[in-house]
């Protein structure tokens, strides 16, 4: 299966993008949301003030669309991996399953160990059978 190299780089940045986001993007919008909220948690007389509120609202807005758009560059590249496993006709069929299975139960290791190792290779190695 022949991709170009501007979609390899798309595919790429996008598979950086959803492995890094639980990791990375998501514990810093929590301490932003957790910090810039001035503690209300440790205080116990403290009570949340309306304006307070209506302030955190635009970044709480941010977070959810963050985390929606998270959800569909997933299940987006799930969909175009799978589909170039199964394609791929460099691997075997064991591979073919041991990636395919990966890809659903461990995406943040086996997207980017088959980007590096099939996608992003020009020309991906047949498979080679030897005979005694």
């Amino acid at each position: 299966m022949k991709i170009s190299k501007p979609v390899k780089i798309g595919v790429g940045v996008l598979t950086l993008g959803a492995v890094l986001f639980p990791f990375v993007i998501m514990p810093v919008m929590m301490m932003l949301l957790i910090f810039g909220s001035g503690f209300p948690f440790f205080d116990p007389h403290s009570a949340y003030i309306i304006p307070d509120i209506e302030a955190m609202l635009p970044f709480m807005m941010v977070f959810y669309l963050l985390m929606i758009c998270y959800s569909l560059v997933q299940l987006g590249l799930q969909i175009f991996y799978v589909i170039h496993e199964i394609k791929n006709k460099a691997l075997t069929d064991t591979i073919r399953i041991l990636f395919t299975l990966g890809i659903f139960f461990l995406p943040y290791i086996a997207m980017p160990i088959y980007f590096f190792a099939y996608l992003w290779k020009d020309a991906p190695q047949e498979a080679v059978i030897t005979s005694a």
